[in-house]
Parts: structure tokens; sequence; C-alpha cells
């Protein structure tokens, strides 16, 4: 029921805006405005499509495939909600109107060429029952088995918001779907995305900010082919090249942010809590936000105690690798969790503290003996001296 509450009281912070495939369709005068259809004379032979974040341009080459003249029309979807703007179409009854229009059109800044020429496009609602709003028609005239090269660039940018629980979300999206209209496959789809968000852990399920007990996680709906940061321009760009494609599916990038995690997904937060409680307590504004998000050690006492060494070991790698990389923050927080896994690494082998606080800690555990008064390399291996020699950073 909690999780229910969470989705039905998501707030948008700020709108989606839509990055497009250019689809084939007609207006349709009964159905009282633009539709697509799909059309067996006219490829989509390729594209190339690259996004910013707040922008797009996509490069098209349209193949007449008959020996005949070709006169179609084409459409770019848009979404809108009347006066609150892209992305909110699914909350308000749509505007058809001058003001409506003008406002799309200043969002946008919609601008189409063919063939290097200015291409004009008309503003025309969606047929009834389409799930766009609103589409950027244009007609396209073929000579016998002529190619033609359309580019569209306009402003776009992403969907935010977040729900009374602390999620949050970011995402941007490309129909490649519309595409689908066309005769045949899309030969060649090359996408590239430019961001200043940092990409780089997109592989990973979620990266844990330790400071405020959140996290993020960021991912693709296809898989990218390269993804690399530029130096020069400071972003990230990421390619896919996608082949012989009839799409059903549309691009998307996301990043997601929460407080909270089912607890079977944040057993290693509550464990180090626990342990660390009295460490933790030290630091009064981070105890204090750790009760507020509930992340209390009640009733982890029995489950701490039963921890086998194999399990114990696999949360605190998930701390490190979920915790700690080149962005995490160097302070009193940090510090005390790099020494508990550090600690904890030389407590799975045995070591006897010599501070009594680690000896509390680890004395939970039927496993740990604290027999062993001296460690050296030799006796760890390759996966565990890693983990050392990045937390020594933080201490």
């Amino acid at each position: 029921m909690k999780k229910l509450i969470c989705l039905l009281l998501i707030i948008y912070l700020s709108f989606a805006s839509v990055f497009a495939d250019d689809g084939r369709g007609v207006e349709n005068p009964i159905l009282g405005g633009f539709q697509l259809y799909d059309t067996e004379d006219i490829e989509m032979t390729d594209e190339v499509v690259e996004i910013w974040e707040d922008h797009v341009c996509v490069k098209f080459h349209f193949t007449n495939l008959t020996h005949e003249a070709k006169k179609v029309q084409i459409g770019f979807p848009v979404y809108w909600g009347g006066e609150y703007g892209v992305g909110a179409h699914d909350e308000v009854v749509l505007k058809d109107d001058e003001q409506t229009r003008n406002m799309i059109d200043d969002y946008y800044k919609f601008k189409s060429t063919c063939n290097g020429k200015i291409l004009e496009r008309k503003l025309v609602a969606s047929a009834h029952g389409d799930m766009y709003d609103y589409y950027y028609v244009a007609t396209l005239q073929f000579e016998p088995d002529e190619v033609l090269e359309v580019i569209d660039s306009y402003n776009a940018g992403n969907k935010k918001g977040s729900d009374s629980c602390g999620y949050g979300y970011t995402s941007w999206e490309y129909i490649l779907t519309t595409g689908s209209t066309w005769a045949n496959v899309i030969k060649s789809a090359e996408i590239i995305f430019h961001s200043k968000y940092d990409w780089s852990k997109y592989q990973k399920e979620y990266v844990w900010n330790i400071n405020d007990m959140s996290y993020y996680s960021c991912g693709f709906s296809y898989k990218p082919d390269e993804a690399r940061f530029d130096n020069v321009k400071d972003e990230w760009v990421i390619k896919w090249n996608l082949r012989n494609i009839k799409p059903k599916e549309n691009w998307k990038a996301d990043i997601n942010t929460s407080y909270r995690l089912p607890l079977s997904d944040r057993l290693y937060q509550y464990y180090a809590v626990f342990l660390l409680e009295e460490q933790l307590a030290l630091i009064p504004e981070y105890y204090e936000m750790l009760k507020e998000k509930g992340y209390y050690a009640n009733n982890m006492s029995l489950d701490v105690w039963k921890m086998s060494k194999n399990d114990f070991y696999d949360c605190i790698k998930d701390l490190y690798t979920s915790g700690f990389d080149i962005d995490t923050e160097k302070n009193e927080v940090t510090k005390i969790y790099a020494q508990f896994i550090i600690n904890s690494i030389y407590a799975i082998h045995g070591y006897d503290f010599k501070d009594e606080k680690w000896k509390t800690v680890f004395n939970h555990f039927d496993w740990y003996k604290g027999s062993v008064k001296k460690l050296s390399n030799k006796d760890f291996t390759a996966e565990e001296l890693e983990m050392i020699e990045e937390l020594k950073s933080f201490r």
C-alpha cells in the first residue's frame, strides 16, 4: 500500500519533450487530424540522431523505391498538455487553439530542411485516438528513385519528477517507433547522446551515496556500443549503432534516485549502521538523518549475529562497490565506513584488534575469533587488497 501511495503522489518538477523519428502519415479529415500510416513505396534508409540534454538534431535519408514520382506527408509527433506544457497531456484536456500552437512553436523552435532547403512545416493536431497530441507536418516530393535528405533540429529536454517517498527520476526519450511506418527496415540508425551527467556507472545496478543514504542508478533501453568522456567538451558521449531495425521500442536514458530501497536490497546499509551505531552517533547531524530515514538498528541484532562469514563479506563488498568511487566525498562519515570495510576484511581473517571498539563490533559474529596477531599482503586475496588500497585514501 505504501508503494502504491508513493506512485500516486508523483509530482512533476519539469516536463518531458519528445525526440522522434518523422513518420509517414496523412491528414485525415474524418478523424480530424494527422494520422500515421504505413507505406511500401518510401524507405527510411538511414538516420543519424544527435541528442543533447536540451536539444536534438536528426538527419534522415528517405529513398523512393519506385520508378514513379511520389508525394508523401511526414509528421514529427509532439506531446503537449495545454497550459501545463510538454509531457502533461495525460493530466489535462488538450486545447487546440492559436495560443497553444504558439506556445508549442516557442518551446520547440522546430526547424527542418530537405536537401539543404527550408522545409515548411505546419502544426496539425493528431487524429482522434492517436497517442500524440500534435504533429509538425510537411510534404516531401520525390522524383523516381530519388533519395531525399531531411534534417530536423529542435529544442528538447528531460522529464523529471519525485514522490513523497523520496524517489526521483530524470529521463530522456527518443521515439524510434514512428520510424516503423516506412517500407522495409531502417538499415542504419546511429544515436549519439551528449550529456554532462556521469554515465560511466551505467552498468552498475545502483550507486550508493553514503552521506545522505540515497542511491542513484542510470541506464539505457539499448546497450550502448561506446561510452567515453570527451575532455575537450567536458561531456559524456554515448553511441549506439543499430542495424536493420523495424523499431518496436523507443530509445530511453534514465537516472533514478531514491532515499529508500526495499529492505532486501539494503541489508548491508542496515548491518553497517547497526555495527557502527556508537561511532556514527558521534556525528549528530548524520545520526539524526539516519533515524529520520529509518536506518536505525531496531530488531537487527539477531540477523547480524546469524550472518555467516561469507554473507558478511558479500555485504561489505556491496558497500564498497556501490558506495565508494572517485566521486565519493571524503569526510568523517566516509572515513568511518571506509575503516569499517578495511577492518572487516581483517576480521574475516581472524585479526586480533588492539582497539576495543573494533573488537566489540566484530564480537557480534560467531565466526570471529580474534586470534591472529599479524597479517601480511599474502594473507589477502587480490580483490581484498584492491579494496583495502582504495579505501585507505578515505581514512
